[in-house]
């Protein structure tokens, strides 16, 4: 009888650990498959999906996903994404730079891989996600590609920076006066490009985007002012606000205005955010 129970536990626990391994195996395999039909609510994450040759894999990207211009462009929202509008195209892995609403709690719930990439805090960020996108795709060889000839051309960049006296940057979001510190992705390629950006004394909490005041812009007295996505009649109204005037950068017509988009997202055309900073900066 005892040898009858130590055959009966020996085979239960075979049978166990034999499930087990199925269940390792079968996840794993799930995870290292190469998703065919994936979904992108992320502007950024589009992007670094089309750079390291994930396009053919994106069947459905956000409404405000306009680059590259072959995106799959869609009504899925990117602010307040709704999960059975996402589960209609079906995908075999979503992308999301933001959990909202327990959004990926319910894809996992009924299947739906998930992978979120919050905001990138700095150019290094930036690079690890082109990575892992790059892996979690089956696109490595063209992601790592990227990710070098990326940070190559951020190093000559900062070259070029070496040497020059280091030049106080302001960069307006909005008229409400926020800027990023180098507590944010853009604020760190200022740091890399060695400027002085006039929004991290007033960043204390390291919140990345302060709100800064008029007196406090005109006594940091910038030598730039970078103005993504404004317009010549917005650049008007700015040189005219009151004691303006004095400010170097008015002074010396140095502001640079710039697609909003390349100014914002983290992905490959930070590259080309970097360099209309490092042309305009050319103060020689």
């Amino acid at each position: 009888m005892k040898a009858f129970f130590i055959i009966c536990f020996t085979i239960r626990m075979l049978t166990s650990v034999i499930m087990l391994t199925s269940f390792t195996l079968f996840t794993s395999a799930l995870a290292n498959s190469k998703p065919e039909r994936i979904v992108s609510i992320s502007p950024s994450l589009t992007e670094i999906l089309f750079a390291i040759g994930a396009g053919s894999q994106v069947m459905a990207v956000d409404s405000y996903s306009n680059y590259p211009p072959e995106a799959p462009i869609t009504s899925l929202s990117a602010l307040e994404p709704n999960m059975e509008a996402i589960a209609a195209f079906n995908p075999d892995l979503v992308v999301l730079s933001y959990d909202v609403g327990d959004l990926v709690k319910g894809l996992n719930k009924i299947g739906i891989e998930t992978m979120v990439l919050p905001a990138a805090t700095d150019f290094e960020d930036i690079l690890m996600q082109v990575k892992n996108l790059g892996k979690r795709t089956g696109n490595i060889e063209q992601a790592d590609g990227l990710a070098a000839e990326m940070k190559s051309e951020m190093e000559n960049l900062m070259y070029t920076m070496q040497g020059k006296g280091s030049l106080t940057i302001y960069h307006e979001i909005d008229e409400n006066f926020y800027s990023p510190s180098s507590s944010s992705f853009i604020g760190s390629i200022y740091q890399l490009l060695n400027f002085t950006n006039i929004a991290d004394q007033a960043d204390k909490d390291g919140y990345g985007y302060p709100k800064l005041s008029p007196e406090y812009i005109l006594s940091s007295n910038p030598s730039m002012i970078v103005l993504p996505g404004k317009d010549p009649d917005y650049l008007n109204k700015l040189k005219s606000r009151p004691g303006w005037s004095a400010i170097d950068a008015v002074k010396e017509d140095r502001f640079l205005i710039l697609d909003e988009d390349i100014g914002s997202r983290w992905g490959p055309r930070i590259i080309d955010f970097a360099k209309a900073i490092v042309k305009r900066a050319d103060w020689d």
